[in-house]
């Protein structure tokens, strides 16, 4: 399998004043060789809790302290350093007690592999979480949804733990909420969200818009930052299952001209929108169905497209 890649946040956007930009003429030098997308899977399915399937060679959970996790595999496996040297297709598994980050491996008998990077939580004291501020959640379910239920557990993320691979193309520090605190950041994201990200990059790469990551211009937001800039209370920010995203394969802060007509705007969003909403009628993409939205550029932002995974069809921006 291809090496893991992992390309660290940009969590600043520097743009131009005007929400339209042209390219500079393309060199007649002969464009450099790039390698073809990874999408990074391993040789074996593992699904958690009888619900989320795995199939990336790397991946992380988020678990509460000593959460028990049960793991089964469609090949028989076993856990590298584990107390076990039997291969079998059922694991089941305590999460330490300790918050933090916990590496687990998994192997076949044929050499195949598989890493879970544990993410053991700490639990929130009312409005924070060992000082970080969160604010306040709604106190009723948006209609009557488990997955609008407030998060009690969230993950520290020190400088050390920002790179640690949630699967092969997304880090944990792409997700951080950009509030100012002194404190030592702490999110929450959804599995499920990660997974589908995955499949829209490698949906992107198949279409030719060659990227090794998203650039996520907003991932996780405690409620008090998702106030602080007018967004609605039931974002599905603020329960670590949305982001937002475009292509920047040449890191300059904005769009890639996507649809090819040398302008980076609205178009360029509109094409990964459309490329999102072509992999929703797919029966495998049915459990990452979510909200989509199409935004334009501004004088500080390009232009992006939201991804959620709320469990149901929404749309927005067209």
């Amino acid at each position: 399998m291809g090496a893991v890649r992992a390309c660290a946040a940009i969590l600043t956007v520097a743009l131009a004043a005007s929400p339209a930009w042209s390219h500079e003429s393309s060199s007649t030098a002969p464009a450099p060789q790039i390698d073809a997308f990874d999408p990074g899977r391993s040789g074996f399915l593992l699904t958690v809790d009888g619900d989320l399937v795995i199939e990336y060679e790397v991946f992380a959970l988020f678990a509460r302290p000593d959460q028990q996790i049960s793991l089964s595999s469609d090949a028989p496996i076993r856990r590298r350093g584990g107390s076990s040297q039997a291969f079998q297709r059922q694991h089941d598994l305590r999460a330490p007690e300790r918050p933090g980050h916990h590496q687990l491996e998994f192997e076949t008998e044929d050499g195949e592999t598989k890493t879970l990077n544990l993410l053991v939580l700490h639990r929130a004291d009312a409005d924070n979480v060992q000082g970080y501020h969160l604010g306040v959640w709604p106190s009723r379910l948006y209609r009557d949804n488990e997955n609008y239920r407030a998060p009690e557990y969230f993950a520290e993320v020190t400088e050390d733990l920002r790179d640690v691979a949630l699967s092969p193309h997304f880090t944990l520090g792409q997700f951080l909420c950009k509030q100012a605190d002194d404190s030592t950041p702490h999110l929450i994201v959804s599995e499920r969200l990660i997974i589908k990200l995955e499949r829209v990059l490698e949906a992107a790469n198949a279409r030719g818009w060659r990227a090794d990551t998203f650039t996520i211009m907003s991932g996780f937001r405690t409620p008090a930052y998702n106030a602080s800039i007018g967004n609605g209370e039931f974002s599905r920010h603020i329960y670590g299952g949305a982001a937002d995203v475009f292509i920047d394969a040449d890191a300059d802060g904005r769009m890639d001209d996507l649809n090819g007509d040398d302008r980076i705007d609205r178009a360029d969003a509109a094409a990964l929108y459309d490329l999102v909403e072509s992999l929703s009628s797919q029966a495998d993409f049915a459990p990452y169905l979510g909200g989509l939205g199409e935004y334009g550029a501004t004088s500080w932002r390009p232009p992006f497209v939201h991804i959620d995974e709320r469990g149901w069809r929404a749309r927005w921006g067209r």
